[in-house]
Parts: structure tokens; sequence; C-alpha cells
């Protein structure tokens, strides 16, 4: 604000000491807030699908996911559908740690329970 009014004061006929602040002078800091982005994972892994290979493929890409979002504050999650129902393989984390643990063994085959998994 100061910065803002102090080259116009002549101009403005200050007078003694003080600044002459008009409205179009003020500012006012303000901080933008950096949310995270959530990746969430639908994968089939029924017996149809050759699984075994798709869930290889998708524990890797979920925790190098989560290796580059911490400073993004961005969160992971997986959703797989099998059998009869969905199941939630990894509720949204950040965490590289929790997600290695969670992921270490995920369960395939069976049929494909499409409208399960996108509900």
């Amino acid at each position: 604000t100061v910065q803002a009014a102090a080259p116009h004061q002549r101009a403005r006929g200050r007078s003694g000491p003080g600044l002459v602040v008009r409205r179009d002078d003020l500012r006012q800091a303000s901080r933008e807030g950096r949310e995270g982005n959530l990746v969430l994972f639908v994968v089939d892994a029924s017996g149809s699908m050759a699984a075994r290979q798709r869930m290889s493929a998708v524990k890797g890409a979920v925790l190098s996911l989560l290796l580059d979002a911490y400073q993004r504050r961005d969160k992971v999650g997986l959703v797989t559908f099998r059998g009869s129902a969905a199941d939630v393989a990894l509720p949204p984390t950040s965490s590289v740690d929790a997600a290695a643990v969670r992921l270490e063994s995920l369960p395939t085959g069976g049929r494909t329970p499409l409208a399960a998994g996108l509900l």
C-alpha cells in the first residue's frame, strides 16, 4: 500500500508528515492454496483380462505416481473389480510405504462385475 501511494504524494497535494492514501492504493496479500489431485485407478482384475500382468503394471504406476506426488500433495487410490464385487485395494493415500504394503498381494481371477466396478 505504501509503495503504491508514495509516488503520487506531490500530485495529491501532501503537506506535512504522513501519506495521502486513496482506495486504489490499497494492497492486500493473498495466498493461493495448492490443492492436490486424486488419481484413482479402476482396474478389471478378472481372469479373462490377463490380470496378473496388468496388476504388476498397475502397482508400478501407482508407486511411481506416489513417489512424484509428495510435493504436489497428490493422492493415488486403486479399486479392483473381479468375482462378484469391487474392492478398494488402496484407499486414496500419499504414502508410498502404505501403498507398497497394501499392493503387495492383489487377488485376480473370476468373472467381470463391471457394474460393481463402476459403482
